[in-house]
């Protein structure tokens, strides 16, 4: 059985109560509970630096870093949903928020992504070095090739 007990989602967490009160009355059940908590501020904060860095060495927005990049090429398989449109009945692509990940899937898909960057010819720095915190633009072109890549994000830049 999977519970979102979530305070938003008001029956699942009812369903939940029932039927953890009927495993209480049978002395012979045994249940495990699994922490699916949300991705960290930490790891939220890391991907963007991480998205950000890839963005100034091609030349792109930190948004298509993440949108192109991040989860289509590199986790297509947690973050691209297929889904039937309620209004045309035509099967769409949906991509999925990180804000809708656990702790483990968030950092399995930065692993991806580091590892996908690499295969590239992009090195994506590790959590753990010192410097990643302070990841800005360092120089005024490299200002410029982020003011450029944010003015021509219109079409051209999404697929």
């Amino acid at each position: 059985m999977d519970y979102d007990l979530r305070k938003s989602n008001k029956e699942s967490r009812r369903k939940f109560v029932r039927y953890a009160n009927r495993l209480l009355k049978n002395e012979r059940c045994h249940v495990q509970i699994t922490d699916l908590s949300d991705r960290t501020l930490n790891q939220n904060s890391y991907l963007h630096i991480l998205c950000r860095i890839l963005a100034m060495e091609t030349g792109v927005t930190e948004r298509y870093a993440k949108d192109m990049y991040f989860k289509r090429l590199a986790n297509p398989d947690i973050f691209i949903e297929k889904i039937t449109d309620p209004l045309t009945k035509q099967e769409v692509e949906y991509i999925k928020s990180t804000k809708d990940l656990t702790v483990t899937d968030m950092s399995r898909a930065i692993n991806n992504f580091r590892m996908w960057s690499e295969m590239n010819g992009y090195y994506l720095p590790d959590a753990d070095i010192d410097f990643i915190g302070n990841v800005t633009p360092s120089s005024e072109e490299d200002k410029e090739a982020l003011l450029q890549a944010e003015l021509s994000s219109g079409a051209n830049m999404y697929i």
